[in-house]
């Protein structure tokens, strides 16, 4: 029998024990959020004693405080490491809710100059400037794409996000203090995967819907931007279908554009499912990873598809993981 273990670290204290977790993450988002339930009074162990003592629990934390949730099972090798981030707000009622926030948190305090100046310059230069100071580190796969007429002057660095989301279209997450900006689909059959089967490890499949690739009537529109920013945009598909809108690297040409429209109009028609998928806490599972998905009732509808956003339950009535799932990756 699996039992279900977890250990939080808030600030210095340590704790084995809460009343209720909840966890979102996603990538279309880059504020990764978490909700940690406990007693109005609990049993916390200091960094400096590792001796429980019984404390009033809000007095205890505060805005700023790190935070470390770890999930998982008695028979697992360790537990997982689910959240990462910072205290938010400290509700002190009963039970004491306290509200986190993943390294956004950081950007949200800090004030950057988000301006360029007559040349262009490069995304991962403008981000490097931006989590200057903090703890947050870059991803490997940002693009090596120029970046210019940007005169926004003194912005908060996640309002400097959200202009790289408004402005460029780019997607933008963290995974855990790692931070991600550019196009939305890289290589995603290179990406991390997990297992699931219908009938199995599944505790929720009625969100999952099967869909033919002869029902499905889509436009893709891809857009790709020059060094001023100005976009060149090309369309393939049904002309009376639901638009899918894909950024590419910039300055590609029309004639470009359009053979990955046609591409991608390809891709995106499949025989396979679409939907949300309930599981347990393991196998641990992030947005990004791809949901290896087995039907043994319908072997065509098998396929890897791409998790978009995960959302972690942890508590009295056990551990659920429910992901939802994006485009097929592979067959």
């Amino acid at each position: 029998m699996f039992v279900l273990k977890c250990k939080m670290i808030i600030g210095d204290y340590k704790m084995e024990t809460v009343t209720a977790v909840k966890i979102k993450k996603s990538i279309h988002s880059f504020v990764d959020t978490a909700l940690i339930t406990l007693p109005a009074s609990s049993r916390l162990k200091t960094s400096t004693t590792n001796v429980p003592e019984s404390v009033p629990t809000p007095a205890r934390f505060q805005e700023g405080n790190k935070v470390e949730i770890w999930l998982g099972y008695d028979q697992e090798d360790a537990l997982h490491l689910e959240f990462t981030g910072f205290v938010r707000r400290v509700n002190a009622a009963t039970p004491c809710v306290i509200e986190c926030e993943g390294y956004s948190w950081q950007l949200g305090r800090k004030n950057v100059h988000w301006s360029t100046g007559k040349k262009p310059e490069k995304l991962k230069d403008l981000l490097a400037k931006l989590v200057s100071g903090t703890d947050i580190t870059l991803s490997s796969s940002i693009p090596d794409m120029d970046v210019q007429q940007i005169s926004e002057g003194d912005i908060s660095g996640k309002a400097a996000l959200d202009w790289l989301k408004k402005n460029l279209y780019l997607t933008v997450y963290f995974s855990g203090k790692e931070l991600y900006a550019g196009l939305a689909y890289l290589n995603e059959e290179n990406n991390e995967k997990v297992g699931y089967q219908i009938g199995w490890n599944l505790v929720k499949d009625d969100e999952l819907k099967f869909r033919k690739a002869e029902d499905i009537k889509l436009l893709v529109r891809m857009v790709s931007f020059n060094t001023r920013n100005r976009a060149t945009k090309a369309e393939a598909g049904d002309s009376n279908g639901v638009v899918n809108t894909i950024f590419a690297q910039h300055n590609l040409t029309e004639a470009e554009l359009k053979k990955m429209a046609e591409k991608n109009v390809k891709d995106l028609r499949y025989d396979g499912y679409e939907g949300k998928i309930t599981g347990f806490l393991a196998p641990f599972a992030l947005p990004g990873y791809g949901a290896v998905l087995k039907d043994p009732n319908y072997k065509e509808r098998e396929g890897t598809y791409l998790i978009e956003s995960t959302e972690v339950n942890f508590g009295n009535g056990g551990g659920r993981r429910l992901c939802e799932l994006g485009r097929k990756i592979s067959k």
